[in-house]
């Protein structure tokens, strides 16, 4: 006993050494916080052994009790700050923080009331006494401080209870469920280094995962600030959460989503159908699996699932109304779509009264001025602007027709993306022409507002704009895009569920101006936040394994 007394005050003196920083700063506190609680465990050791009675071993189980916690604690201080530790001393503080644990826990047992008592007859058995109100209070505090750091502990290598925050995973998670996650198979890290459990498994697609959020700066500081916000929320049994963003918001991080695409493949998703292809296959074709957890139309949920979503992204209707455009699109004729842009320029070239002089089409409209509500928005102004400046037509020809030269299309998402343009600008065209045509007989603002051709254009324009407004959701291009590029080893692509309300891998956080058909230097364009990126390995924290709160829809996910 005496020598597992010294081997532990030994490891702890070493651990603590391994903490040392020379420049003050977050750091420097680790090394006087290991060595001040190594010096106790020492002296209360030497002092037990000296003179083994029941307030000795009293103080020195409780030293005990507590010094693995506070040597862990030092360890996240010393990394804390701006000061880099080495992996070899990474690694080095961990084997000997293990080793402090370890014996630690068979001092302990070994000095339980049953064996010391046998091993050590000077050592009298307990005296119940009557306690103080203060002192049950401190032996509450002792027993709810042990179990917390435990439950710490325990959440960072074995398990860790997440609420549900938001509905992407709709219909398996609802908001407010609570998911136990199993971490040990995932490889479970000690905080802010790489050292830590070995990673025991892989994953498949279908796997429901928890994972960093990429979407963050995987920075020193961000990490110490999302360690302390888990330790917060994990202490509180995730009731407190504060890791919050700069403007106050609560951040999307950790995620809950499904692994979608795998290492080896490449995805594409075309009006909600996800499609994937390896090296070894001559084309896309659909992941069948997908079609079971994709949740497309929440509003034809049973009722018994739908009274739990708080937010339905698309009404029954809506998604209907979605689903003919994309009927729309896929049936368009490119051949004929291209006769109709030509015979929609001849008559507006008809209409206009003047003849241009210019043979290249003037930039009238650049990129960011083709966004497509604000293009339809001022249709009136434009049709008068192209039927009284030089050069209209020239733009109007380029605009509607510059895209036949290119409209071969190597894969089915830029095919597709190709069509919905065509039909934007079909309507755009006809209603330009319509407008030329009023504006010729003369037409008073009345009727030209009322004129039911126009509105039937319109209303057109206005189920485009809807389908677009939802698209980023429905479709995402060739991922990874180029030859011969597939989601690396050791690397998953995720998404939710809920589709259409979900912000995963598919997204940016930040919106841009994209053309609609990339190949077409004429194409509408609309605000798009398109920006897949697939998550290492490193990154998820573990599975999904079972939920257990509410009662009622308790069970393993699927």
């Amino acid at each position: 006993m005496v020598f597992i007394f010294y081997a532990c005050a030994a490891f702890s003196l070493l651990f603590s050494a391994t903490c040392f920083v020379p420049a003050f700063g977050v750091s420097f506190w680790a090394f006087p916080l290991s060595l001040v609680s190594s010096v106790i465990m020492l002296l209360a050791s030497v002092r037990f052994i000296r003179n083994p009675d029941r307030k000795n071993l009293s103080v020195l189980r409780k030293v005990l009790e507590y010094l693995s916690f506070v040597l862990f604690a030092a360890f996240v201080i010393r990394r804390a700050g701006i000061e880099e530790t080495t992996f070899l001393v990474d690694v080095a503080s961990v084997v000997l923080w293990l080793l402090v644990a370890g014996t630690s826990i068979v001092i302990l047992f070994r000095l339980s009331d049953k064996r010391v008592e046998k091993s050590m007859p000077s050592i009298k058995p307990a005296v119940a006494v009557k306690k103080g109100f203060g002192i049950q209070i401190l032996e509450w505090v002792d027993a709810l401080l042990q179990a917390a750091c435990l439950v710490l502990l325990i959440n960072f290598f074995i398990f860790q209870l997440y609420a549900i925050p938001s509905e992407s995973m709709v219909p398996e998670f609802m908001i407010g469920d609570r998911v136990v996650v199993l971490k040990t198979p995932s490889g479970p890290k000690f905080p802010l280094t790489e050292v830590g459990v070995p990673r025991m498994r892989g994953y498949k697609r279908g796997d429901i995962v928890v994972f960093n959020n990429p979407h963050y700066n995987d920075t020193k500081e961000a990490r110490v600030k999302s360690f302390a916000s888990q330790l917060v929320y994990m202490l509180t049994f995730t009731a407190v959460n504060i890791n919050r963003d700069e403007f106050g918001e609560i951040k999307a991080d950790p995620l809950v989503k499904r692994v979608t695409g795998v290492p080896g493949e490449k995805l594409m998703l075309v009006d909600g159908v996800l499609y994937s292809k390896t090296a070894k296959d001559s084309g896309f074709t659909p992941v069948q699996a997908d079609a079971t957890w994709a949740a497309w139309n929440i509003d034809a949920l049973p009722l018994s699932e739908k009274q739990l979503v708080q937010r339905v992204p698309l009404s029954e209707e809506a998604f209907n109304l979605m689903v003919s455009v994309e009927s729309k699109r896929a049936n368009l004729g490119v051949s004929e779509t291209a006769i109709e842009a030509r015979a929609l320029v001849e008559r507006f070239d008809v209409l206009k009264k003047t003849t241009d002089t210019v043979g290249v089409a003037p930039d009238f409209f650049p990129k960011a001025q083709r966004e497509i509500v604000s293009m339809f928005q001022a249709n009136a102004d434009t049709t008068r602007m192209l039927l009284t400046t030089n050069g209209g037509i020239a733009w109007f020809n380029a605009f509607m027709t510059d895209w036949i030269a290119s409209s071969d299309r190597a894969n089915l998402f830029d095919k597709e993306s190709m069509n919905i343009d065509l039909l934007l600008k079909l309507d755009f065209g006809r209603l330009m022409v319509r407008n030329a045509e009023l504006f010729a007989a003369n037409a008073t603002d009345d009727v030209f507002k009322s004129d039911q051709k126009r509105q039937s254009i319109l209303t057109d324009a206005q189920n485009y704009v809807f389908y677009m407004n939802n698209h980023d959701q429905r479709n995402m291009g060739e991922f990874p895009e180029g030859e011969g590029k597939y989601i690396p080893e050791n690397n998953f692509f995720m998404m939710g569920d809920n589709r259409f309300n979900s912000l995963d891998m598919r997204h940016s956080y930040e919106v841009r101006l994209a053309p609609i058909d990339r190949f077409d230097s004429y194409s509408f364009v609309y605000r798009s936040n398109l920006a897949p990126q697939y998550v290492p390995i490193n990154r998820i924290l573990g599975t999904a394994s079972f939920r257990f709160w509410p009662l009622s829809r308790a069970g393993k996910p699927e």
